[in-house]
């Protein structure tokens, strides 16, 4: 059992404002960042439902690598964040250039790999701590925080190839587990709402923020899941088959053939709406089991909210960074995407990752640097 497994975990998500949750993650362990270089241009071509699937895809082959121990990870978008113990550093490396050379192949997309030792981050007085929020019971997701998220992703970006992630051995993979049979979900209320909010202040903004926030949405935020979205609806054999296929470097193994199988019932059953009554709890969980709202250093979330709430929203948020409080992005979009990963049916054995349709994460966080941007070359 590693460091991470054995963390206890908070069951409220607005207490990740509280400090005591979190702990230093160890010296001896390796973060890795990746993304979709170029996901705008994709965007544009109408193809970010495959920058979400190549972008989960690195936490499910890290997953394999891992030995299916669990480790801190924030699924972002167009990519993840990955924390793992530095004895399997190696393993997840290569897997994940094997990713990248599976998402150039079948998706024609260019995955980035960055790799950065803990000890170096904590040599130049960085830290990163961790702290495990339950989204339901046997399933908790990361929580991050610390100036060391940061710095690693400058020096992965501007650094070239000292932080590129290098395989030692040529491996295949492919992405059993990974599942995207769902259509996008239409909003129930009016819009799906993108949300990055990144403090100036400290994690104590963040309480005010939310506070602010549930003023706007007086029901809760698990009212606005957009994973409870009524117009559900499974893709068709076709479409699975057509998609999935470039999960497999090759349909002719063992791990396409479960798949192909696999597709056909999974279809029937959750298309027409059989009652089958474990299955039927499975998609019903789907929500509770869903990372429709996360944090690492910044506040992420994925919302299905009224129009007149989205213009509350964006007016706080102009107000706070006026004040010097925040930087923030958001993006609106008719539907929400949702990415399976599928270890088991039972409660706490699959994760939903979610996202804003035409763009989602990855157009809020180019508001959001922007705005920063804007901020280091204005006049002093």
């Amino acid at each position: 059992m590693n460091f991470y497994e054995q963390l206890p975990v908070f069951t409220e998500f607005e207490h990740f404002t509280n400090t005591d949750h979190f702990k230093p993650i160890p010296r001896d362990w390796i973060l890795f960042i990746t993304d979709v270089n170029g996901s705008t241009s994709a965007i544009k071509e109408g193809r970010y439902k495959e920058v979400n699937t190549v972008g989960a895809a690195s936490i499910v082959v890290a997953r394999k690598a891992m030995k299916r121990q669990d480790f801190p990870f924030i699924f972002g978008g167009d990519g993840a964040t990955l924390l793992v113990p530095e004895n399997f550093g190696q393993a997840v490396a290569n897997e994940l250039c094997a990713l990248k050379r599976l998402a150039k192949e079948n998706f024609s997309l260019d995955l980035r790999i960055g790799m950065v030792s803990m000890s170096e981050l904590y040599d130049a007085g960085l830290e990163i701590h961790v702290a495990k929020y339950e989204m339901t019971r046997g399933r908790s997701i990361a929580v991050l925080r610390g100036d060391g998220l940061g710095q690693a992703e400058e020096w992965i970006k501007n650094k070239g190839h000292r932080y590129h992630a290098n395989e030692t051995k040529n491996i295949v993979t492919d992405l059993t587990g990974l599942s995207c049979r769902w259509q996008p979900f239409p909003s129930k209320n009016g819009k799906i709402l993108n949300l990055i909010i990144l403090s100036r202040r400290g994690a104590k903004a963040y309480e005010e923020i939310l506070n602010q926030l549930k003023k706007i949405f007086p029901a809760g935020f698990d009212s606005l899941n957009p994973a409870t979205s009524p117009g559900q609806t499974y893709k068709s054999i076709w479409q699975c088959l057509k998609d999935e296929h470039k999960y497999h470097s090759t349909i002719f193994t063992l791990a396409y053939l479960k798949r192909f199988l696999e597709i056909i019932p999974a279809v029937i059953i959750f298309k027409y709406k059989l009652p089958i009554p474990f299955l039927r709890r499975y998609a019903t969980s789907m929500a509770s089991h869903s990372d429709f709202r996360k944090f690492d250093n910044a506040l992420r979330m994925v919302l299905d909210c009224e129009l007149d709430q989205i213009q509350k929203v964006k007016v706080l948020l102009t107000n706070l960074h006026r004040e010097g409080t925040v930087y923030y992005g958001t993006f609106e979009s008719d539907n929400s995407l949702m990415t399976c990963f599928v270890e088991g049916l039972n409660q706490g054995e699959h994760i939903h990752f979610m996202d804003g349709e035409n763009g989602g994460y990855a157009m809020a966080a180019i508001e959001l640097k922007k705005q920063m941007k804007q901020e280091l070359n204005s006049p002093s």
